[in-house]
């Protein structure tokens, strides 16, 4: 059964042709549910949603619903690494010595000297994941074992990075990084949908790993690299605020904070953010995040001042190729 719903609210968005698209890469990719918003630096423009909560279901996806974002989230804690850092809580530069001295002893030597800049860009040196039993530790003793390693040298995209960086918020903040992210960003920006780990109660909407419904997510600790949830309207608020702020009208940071968090480090990546630039200039931000059973991608033009968000409930590899059809639909030269 195809259940859709189309929300038309500005704008002259070819609404009729992005709702086609998502009804044949349903059929065609099994995709349980699908949702595309596009917005400018004011206001949402058009927003489809289409399908069920889950294979097995016939409860209808809705605009408030909540999707799981994956390593989107990534550019949210980078941001608030950003606040704490015009709070001067601590510096880009700041080393893990100087955040954990009482645990430096345990740290690699070189590792000791590993910066929140690195952590962010994924230039620290530091493994994809834990593995195995570390997967289930505290993010403090994730962050002993990770620094206790000798670093590699180059780009390596990390979430032990981003749970690294989660501790040292919570060693700064002396609060989670759940608080710290709610309090710092989240309600300041006026977002209140968001939760942690995967969405939950009768009409949540559920991944789906090989077609079967599921309501798993990685361990908690790996929230600030990727574990929660929101509604898209909620997101195309942070995105919005990413938008303005590049261009010195953000709620969060100063126009500085935002372009340091815009500008790559390694060639095609910055601060929680893949950066493309041309002639010099800064002109998109692209993220997708995945925990393997959902996918969510998000792409900021900054020179147009828009973007669009795509999510979905499976990251199935014929679902995923269907992403940028369904973009072509939303703006008129996607990445």
């Amino acid at each position: 059964m195809v259940i859709y719903a189309l929300i038309l609210l500005a704008g002259t968005v070819n609404a009729g042709k992005t709702a086609k698209v998502i009804m044949e890469a349903r059929n065609a990719a099994n995709i349980p549910a699908v949702a595309a918003v596009s917005f400018d630096n004011q206001q949402i423009i058009a927003f489809e949603i289409a399908g069920t909560t889950r294979t097995n279901g016939s409860i209808a996806v809705k605009r408030n619903s909540v999707w799981h974002i994956g390593s989107d989230a990534k550019a949210m804690t980078a941001t608030l690494i950003a606040i704490l850092i015009e709070k001067k809580l601590l510096k880009w530069e700041t080393t893990m010595s100087e955040i954990f001295p009482k645990l430096v002893d345990d740290f690699h030597t070189n590792a000791r000297k590993t910066t929140i800049t690195q952590l962010l860009s994924h230039t620290a040196g530091l493994p994809a994941n834990p593995e195995g039993a570390q997967r289930m530790l505290s993010r403090r003793e994730v962050t002993i074992r990770g620094l206790a390693q000798k670093p590699s040298e180059g780009f390596l995209y990390s979430n032990f990075g981003y749970i690294i960086a989660g501790a040292v918020i919570e060693k700064l903040l002396d609060m989670t990084w759940e608080k710290a992210i709610q309090q710092h960003l989240f309600k300041p920006l006026g977002i209140k949908s968001v939760g942690f780990g995967p969405p939950k109660g009768a009409t949540a909407i559920h991944g789906h790993w090989k077609g079967k419904p599921m309501s798993h997510d990685n361990p908690p600790m790996y929230g600030p690299a990727g574990g929660l949830h929101l509604s898209l309207s909620d997101w195309v608020l942070f995105c919005q605020d990413q938008i303005k702020g590049h261009h010195g009208n953000g709620k969060l940071l100063t126009q500085a904070s935002y372009q340091k968090l815009h500008t790559p480090i390694e060639p095609n990546y910055g601060l929680g953010w893949g950066v493309k630039v041309k002639n010099g200039h800064i002109v998109q931000l692209q993220h997708d995040g995945s925990n393997t059973m959902w996918y969510a991608r998000a792409q900021l033009n900054l020179i147009e001042q828009k973007g669009y968000l795509i999510t979905m409930n499976t990251a199935e590899k014929k679902a995923v190729e269907w992403l940028p059809k369904i973009a072509k639909t939303l703006v008129p030269n996607p990445r």
